[in-house]
């Protein structure tokens, strides 16, 4: 009785610690069944169902951040002015990325990607020595321009 508990434990204790994302049932399965004790795994129809919804479920691939907003303009002269603080901000604050994009009627300046409002915030008093109207907006973004890659990384640590 006490080596079933063992076996249990271990079992248990493996796959909690396993990587939850790559996990499948049949992978789980599959080992545990190696080795001199094997283990049968039961399961139930609605449970196994359940995992099932979960794992084909369609990944998130956007997050809520934010951005600062440097011109927000729908003057005659709004494109001209845009075009004006973008390369202005280039030219002050080169190591930070800018766009300028147009929604109707206006034309928009935005600085940088941020995950928290307080990182926003910290950019968004340094921009206003130059831009002293630039406010912290709500953005909807890409989770992927918020991922290191290994290149990225090593520039970084060097």
């Amino acid at each position: 009785m006490t080596k079933l508990i063992k076996i249990f434990v271990v079992a248990l204790f493996a796959t909690l610690c396993g990587e939850v994302s790559a996990q499948s049932i049949s992978a789980m399965k599959s080992r545990l069944s190696v080795g001199n004790n094997k283990v049968a795994v039961v399961e139930q129809s609605d449970v196994s169902e359940s995992v099932r919804q979960v794992e084909s479920r369609a990944r998130r691939t956007k997050v809520n951040g934010y951005t600062i907003l440097i011109l927000s303009d729908n003057s005659s002269r709004a494109r001209e002015n845009a075009v004006e603080a973008k390369e202005k901000f280039e030219e002050h604050f080169p190591d930070i990325e800018v766009q300028m994009y147009y929604e109707s009627p206006s034309f928009y300046v935005a600085a940088g990607e941020y995950l928290t409002k307080e990182e926003a915030i910290i950019e968004m008093m340094r921009f206003r020595s130059v831009f002293p109207k630039a406010i912290a907006q709500n953005r909807e973004m890409d989770i992927t321009d918020f991922i290191i890659g290994e290149e990225e990384e090593q520039n970084e640590n060097q």
